[in-house]
């Protein structure tokens, strides 16, 4: 009977032995991540074949922005953020639903283990109520739907970046188109003078060489930008502007001093800010006040023990309150009230200098506005009479007139650019021309 009770215990404890061993095989990192990675080597091999010859897909405004706003990853990200912030707001009611736990448990000592019954094994639920004290609740609640407003202000905020960047990297796109075609023709007239001139034919051909390799970082640098935005990579995009918003600022200032219209979004996230600041002294106050906390305890809603059940009674549960004071006497909470207080000065110095820098940028903007147009003007103007002016004859005059022309079409596209970045800043902040059907979204 010994011997038998014996091979019972030695054979339990191989059993406990081997599941230890398995159940540690199984957590091995080492083992989890070698089984990993043939399956990710085999999506590397097909990815790069892929990428390696990407087909095209062209795409308007319209289809651009919708596909941005549906997988931009800062979009995706802010989106996230109210999720979270919502059910956060969720959490604080259903932090009052009462919780369940259910419980096995047995003690034996190894000698008796063999001999273990389920009058030994004990089974329990119970149940917790927590009963918050309401100004806890209320600064719970403040704090989370505060911290919900400021989640949506954020997105909307990142939205308008975004499509402003989108927009910016539009421009790009034509200007790189532009830069084909005058390379093109610039290639043609290579070829043209090679045939008269060999050697001077030939240095512009090498010299148009250098440039197309720029040319050609330059449009991977775009496809990488624009794949980024659109939060798409499988594509080699084609972007069309059909659609896209015509900003006439230049000729329609904004009316910088019309708060109603001008800045709403920025204004509303500093007033939430300061919102947020004026909870946390709040807050600190607070802990001068008594603190008053309810615990209601009682029996497990079902016990079985010892081949006894117990059930939940109304008359064992018991209710007790506490009421806690404590005096500021050592001035810890004077101390939070100063620190807070000087962060907060601080802070509101910060959101002063960047609003006003802000304003500086706006009015500095509409200055300069109109003579960037003026230029851009003059220079198309002249671009059409420059080009119908006789040729020269000699290799030195076609030199330094193709060089001229080079050198005129860039300023164009730089004035072309800055005049895209005080647009979208006057675009940045006006709140009525966000609607839907000003920008097209």
């Amino acid at each position: 009977m010994r011997a038998s009770l014996l091979k019972q215990k030695l054979l339990l404890f191989v059993v406990a032995a081997c599941g230890l061993l398995s159940i540690t095989g199984c957590l091995s990192p080492r083992k989890k991540v070698a089984a990993r990675l043939p399956e990710l080597q085999s999506q590397w091999t097909t990815n790069v074949v892929r990428q390696a010859a990407l087909p095209e897909r062209t795409i308007d405004w319209p289809g651009a922005i919708a596909l941005l706003r549906h997988r931009n990853l800062k979009l995706l990200s802010g989106r996230m953020e109210i999720t979270n912030s919502q059910e956060s707001v969720r959490q604080v009611y259903k932090d009052l639903i009462p919780t369940l736990d259910f419980r096995v448990n047995t003690t034996r000592t190894l000698k008796s283990l063999a001999g273990t019954s389920l009058d030994d094994i004990v089974f329990r639920v119970d149940s917790f109520f927590n009963v918050p004290g309401i100004v806890n609740l209320n600064a719970r609640f403040f704090s989370a739907r505060l911290t919900l407003l400021r989640a949506q202000m954020a997105y909307e905020l990142a939205q308008r970046e975004q499509i402003i960047e989108f927009y910016k990297l539009l421009l790009n796109f034509q200007e790189v188109r532009e830069l084909s075609a005058q390379f093109e023709a610039e290639q043609e007239l290579a070829s043209a003078i090679a045939k008269a001139d060999p050697l001077a034919g030939q240095v512009l051909l090498e010299e148009l060489k250098a440039r197309r390799l720029g040319l050609e970082k330059q449009k991977d640098t775009l496809q990488a930008s624009a794949g980024d935005l659109l939060g798409d990579r499988d594509w080699r995009w084609v972007l069309q502007t059909n659609g896209w918003p015509t900003l006439s600022y230049t000729q329609q200032p904004l009316p910088l001093q019309d708060s109603n219209r001008i800045a709403q979004l920025q204004m509303k996230l500093v007033a939430v800010e300061l919102v947020g600041a004026w909870a946390q002294v709040r807050g600190i106050k607070l802990q001068y006040w008594p603190e008053l906390t309810i615990f209601v305890t009682g029996p497990p809603l079902y016990q079985q023990s010892a081949g006894m059940t117990h059930f939940w009674s109304l008359g064992d549960v018991r209710a007790s309150a506490d009421l806690f004071w404590r005096l500021d006497t050592r001035g810890y909470v004077s101390r939070q009230l100063r620190q807070a207080r000087r962060d907060q000065d601080l802070q509101w110095a910060r959101l002063r200098l960047e609003t006003l820098a802000l304003m500086d940028r706006l009015l500095a903007a509409q200055k300069l506005s109109s003579i960037v147009q003026e230029q851009l003007q003059q220079l198309q103007q002249f671009l059409p009479i420059l080009e119908q002016a006789i040729p020269p004859q000699d290799y030195a005059g076609i030199l330094k007139a193709v060089e001229t022309n080079r050198s005129l079409r860039e300023q164009e596209r730089k004035l072309r650019r800055d005049l895209a970045d005080l647009n979208t800043l006057f675009w940045f902040v006006d709140e009525e021309a966000w609607s839907t059907a000003r920008v097209g979204l």
